[in-house]
């Protein structure tokens, strides 16, 4: 395992489900690692803290609503606080504040999703940068998602489902091609930029309710949420950039185990499913 300590991570949406993951994945390995999300979601940052420093880790949490321009302004500064300058982004954060398609959804929808989506994720890398310019070394990985593609027919679920997931689905694949034109621009650099989606659906607490209901015809479609965390790490420390991939397939890529949260224990490789109860 690559050692990284010494090394400070910023996760947004670390309160809970994929950010809370990649925190104690990345904890674990020797990253001090501030968390962040909105104020409304104070308890549950200190709970993911709470469960690093529970295994000997450090952590730390900051809020901020992503969506206000202007408060995430000195997001970077803030986190930089309590252990030193961010060597390493994880941009987790997203929102979907409306289920609607494009033929109707309204511009304040729009505006929010890509608020969150796209113009938080650049803000930061922007904040970001200095530091990781002045040492040569910096990781940015920025959480995508299937729907940045139009998923081909027949859909797999219902079409209403599919048609309300355009905005969303856009959002993220602005984000994308933002990241591999970044990669592109640091090259060299030592700064390397990443994207990175589930395979299909990570099972978090808020993708329960969706992974039981495919679970039965598409249990291949659900991962354990230490897949995410599996590949984010590796993603940091096997020197790739410029990439816009999945879970599973970096796995099986790099022949990689997936392990435990704890970075020791292996429970399985790419094929491991999770157990939906």
């Amino acid at each position: 395992m690559s050692d990284l300590s010494g090394r400070v991570a910023l996760v947004t949406g670390g309160s809970r489900g994929i950010g809370r993951a990649i925190a104690q994945r990345l904890a674990a390995q020797g990253v001090a690692v501030v968390v962040t999300a909105s104020p409304r979601s104070v308890t549950e940052l200190e709970e993911t803290c709470a469960l690093i420093e529970s295994e000997g880790g450090q952590a730390a949490w900051v809020e901020c609503d992503l969506a206000d321009a202007t408060a995430r302004q000195t997001l970077i500064e803030d986190a930089a606080v309590p252990f030193g300058g961010i060597d390493i982004l994880v941009n987790n954060a997203a929102a979907i504040p409306a289920y609607a398609p494009l033929s109707r959804i309204e511009l304040s929808d729009r505006r929010q999703m890509f608020e969150i989506n796209f113009h938080a994720p650049c803000d930061l890398i922007q904040q970001a940068l200095p530091h990781m310019h002045a040492q040569r070394w910096g990781r940015i990985v920025n959480l995508s998602s299937e729907m940045a593609r139009q998923p081909p027919i027949p859909y797999p679920g219902p079409a209403k489902f599919i048609h309300a997931l355009g905005a969303y689905g856009a959002s993220k694949a602005a984000l994308e091609r933002a990241t591999l034109a970044l990669a592109a621009e640091l090259h060299g650099s030592g700064i390397n930029a990443n994207a990175l989606s589930p395979f299909k659906i990570a099972l978090t607490d808020g993708a329960r309710a969706v992974a039981q209901q495919m679970a039965a015809q598409h249990p291949d479609w659900i991962e354990p949420v230490e897949m995410m965390a599996e590949a984010c790490y590796l993603l940091i420390t096997h020197g790739l950039s410029g990439t816009a991939t999945n879970s599973r397939e970096l796995l099986q890529r790099l022949q990689a185990p997936l392990h435990a949260l704890d970075g020791v224990t292996a429970i399985g490789d790419a094929l491991t499913l999770a157990k939906v109860c």
